[in-house]
């Protein structure tokens, strides 16, 4: 059939897969972020972050605000990553390293024309 060397120009379709994370995790690192949203329930979405980088290596992802404050930090292999419909941001979930627990955020992109 051949050696496989088109199939890296294809993306993957599979969201478990690392080569899935590791696409759309560039992807979403790609842009400013505005802010960083967390859902706390009857109270609506908290910002906990402004002005947020992300950083995607093989290991980890993390999120930290302008000020270099780690935010979220959680390993490739369990990190659940989703851009929104409106390609205005993603949703970010996983098992934070720096709380301790399940967390789900939003990072809003800012937007340039």
């Amino acid at each position: 059939m051949g050696d496989g060397r088109f199939f890296r120009y294809i993306k993957s379709k599979r969201v478990n897969s690392m080569r899935y994370k590791r696409e759309l995790a560039a992807k979403i690192c790609s842009h400013n972020m505005k802010y960083v949203t967390v859902s706390k329930g009857e109270a609506g979405d908290v910002v906990i972050g402004r002005d947020c980088l992300c950083r995607a290596d093989e290991s980890f992802f993390t999120v930290s605000d302008g000020g270099g404050n780690l935010i979220f930090k959680a390993g490739m292999e369990n990190v659940k990553l989703f851009e929104l419909m409106s390609l205005d941001g993603a949703v970010i979930s996983g098992d934070d390293e720096v709380s301790g627990e399940y967390k789900e955020i939003t990072a809003h992109y800012s937007y340039y024309r």
